[in-house]
């Protein structure tokens, strides 16, 4: 393991539906943003809301990124989350294999015209 020179962090979200998380993971993906988007189904979520507490089913959404593409990402996801306050998240990534990090620092450079199937 090593302990990378460019700073990548891991980004969790959560969506309300699994079509809008696999919106974002294609979306987020496909422009560089992140190397990758596992999306998770099947959570269940209680929170505080406006003096109510609130149970609803979600998908979370971890991201694999460097830090410089934080804020352009959370610009990104709040332009396609439908959510008042959507959830976004950085954790950072302390250390990751050589091959790994290289990988998620290689995949998040810009790229043009990549499809988003």
């Amino acid at each position: 393991m090593s302990i990378p020179a460019v700073k990548m962090v891991l980004v969790y979200v959560t969506a309300p539906s699994k079509e809008v998380a696999m919106k974002l993971a294609r979306t987020t993906v496909a422009e560089s943003l992140v190397a990758c988007a596992n999306v998770i189904p099947g959570a269940t979520s209680i929170y505080m809301w406006k003096g109510k507490v609130e149970e609803d089913r979600e998908h979370v959404v971890v991201m694999k990124t460097v830090s410089s593409n934080v804020e352009e990402l959370s610009k990104r996801v709040r332009s396609l989350h439908p959510a008042e306050t959507p959830c976004f998240i950085t954790l950072p990534i302390e250390k990751a294999t050589t091959d790994f990090a290289d990988w998620i620092i290689d995949s998040t450079k810009k790229t043009p015209d990549i499809s988003i199937n």
